[in-house]
């Protein structure tokens, strides 16, 4: 059975000035008495599931006094309540059921450590380190594509002709993409005087900060994040164009 993420499934489509609450669990959906139930793989150490005493093993099989037969369940309660509120969540462990008392809490921006994934995470805000074409940076994009490649790679200088054309494309229609390299300034200003001038704005994570962050460990590896800078998706190696199309109509349509 497929694991899915607690954290992605129940986001609360809110703007950036309300906070987002979640249960901070992820899990697989099995059954208890005949009747759907969530075992719980992880527990994030900033939520409220944590704080209630809920651990991995642990199953979730009634939310708000109710039987859990269907997901929409879970999601209404965390819609109809904020941060700070609680919902009770009834569990089965051991064969025993009890009620815990959950407290929503904010979703923090990453959430890698419960997860084992970027996704879902919020990217981190980039610094002062573009070398090329910052000045076209948007303000509110509805869809950013991040590239992370070098100039040695081969697959990511096939990539490159690939995004500039989506960005010319797409550019006008609220998608941002911006290119992530390591290198030093010299090499990636003279690539980019010599081989190749991307359109978009590009950026040199001196330290590979983001890489680590993100857990980046083969280029091109490309993110699809949201209006609010949330990551959606990651892959790994060059894309088509279509490709990529059809991943941001999803997005901007």
């Amino acid at each position: 059975m497929r694991i899915r993420t607690f954290a992605l499934a129940l986001l609360v489509a809110t703007g950036a000035s309300f906070a987002v609450p979640w249960l901070g669990v992820t899990f697989k959906k099995a059954t208890f008495e005949n009747h759907l139930a969530l075992n719980v793989i992880g527990v994030h150490p900033e939520s409220g599931c944590f704080t209630a005493g809920m651990v991995a093993g642990d199953q979730i099989i009634g939310v708000q006094g109710k039987t859990l037969t269907d997901m929409s369940q879970i999601q209404s309660a965390i819609t109809s309540h904020k941060a700070g509120q609680k919902v009770k969540i009834e569990i089965a462990r051991d064969g025993k059921k009890q009620t815990l008392n959950v407290a929503l809490t904010e979703r923090p921006d990453d959430i890698s450590n419960l997860t084992g994934s970027a996704i879902g995470s919020k990217i981190a805000k980039f610094g002062e380190n573009f070398y090329q074409n910052g000045e076209k940076r948007k303000d509110k994009p509805k869809a950013t594509l991040l590239d992370f490649w070098a100039t040695w790679c081969g697959p990511c200088r096939k990539t490159l002709p690939v995004l500039a054309n989506i960005y010319k494309k797409y550019s006008s229609k609220g998608v941002e993409i911006i290119g992530i390299a390591d290198e030093p300034l010299e090499t990636l200003n003279d690539f980019y005087a010599h081989q190749h001038a991307s359109p978009y704005p590009l950026y040199r994570d001196a330290k590979k900060e983001m890489w680590m962050r993100y857990g980046i460990h083969a280029v091109p590896t490309l993110m699809l994040l949201d209006k609010d800078g949330y990551i959606k998706r990651v892959w790994s190696g060059a894309p088509t164009e279509y490709m990529i199309e059809q991943i941001l109509k999803d997005v901007i349509d």
